[in-house]
């Protein structure tokens, strides 16, 4: 389960010791000088400043560079670290292997229940839509309980049976359309 930022800062070593006297003193009038002698330099193309020498060279151009790309570094690392758990394929590869498998599943289940689409169908189909919508809302109830349990074993559990349910559904309206067509056969074979 993923801490909170003031769990993770309250787990931190950090060095905490004090400077050496007069090191505020000291930062504080280089900060000064430094904006004293601030110039405003455009940079050409070929990274030349206007004029001046080449803006490469300056140490506050490198070193603001470094600190930008240390501090991209940083926030990259920590975002990838602190992934939060709100779906199976969060828990394990097996898990996101799974729920590849039911994803598909259903997504061809329901492209198979498209394709039988007509008007004596059209109901069933409106009906099987909702009912998967419920599902798939229980679903994402799910997810945010993942989130907050952790690996749960029942979450995990629920989530699983949550995507067999959408498949019994889908494959429950194909019967039910399947059977349709049946008895309209019959009855058809039977006029004639």
């Amino acid at each position: 389960m993923p801490k909170s930022m003031e769990e993770w800062f309250a787990d931190q070593d950090f060095n905490t010791t004090d400077l050496p006297s007069g090191h505020r003193d000291r930062f504080l009038e280089r900060l000064q000088a430094a904006q004293e002698d601030k110039k405003v330099v455009s940079i050409d193309r070929d990274g030349k400043a206007d004029g001046h020498d080449d803006a490469r060279r300056n140490p506050w151009f490198k070193w603001s560079l470094v600190a930008g790309l240390a501090i991209l570094i940083g926030f990259a690392g920590f975002n990838m670290g602190t992934t939060p758990v709100n779906d199976l394929a969060s828990v394990s590869p097996e898990m996101a292997n799974a729920q590849d498998f039911f994803s598909n599943t259903i997504t061809q289940e329901l492209q198979k229940l498209e394709l039988e689409n007509n008007p004596e169908t059209e109901r069933l189909i409106v009906d099987t839509k909702t009912q998967l919508q419920e599902l798939e809302n229980n679903y994402n109830l799910l997810k945010a309980d993942l989130k907050t349990s952790g690996n749960s074993r029942k979450v995990i559990a629920a989530m699983i049976q949550n995507f067999q349910n959408r498949i019994e559904l889908l494959e429950a309206a194909l019967d039910h359309i399947e059977s349709l067509k049946q008895l309209k056969i019959n009855t058809d074979a039977t006029l004639l």
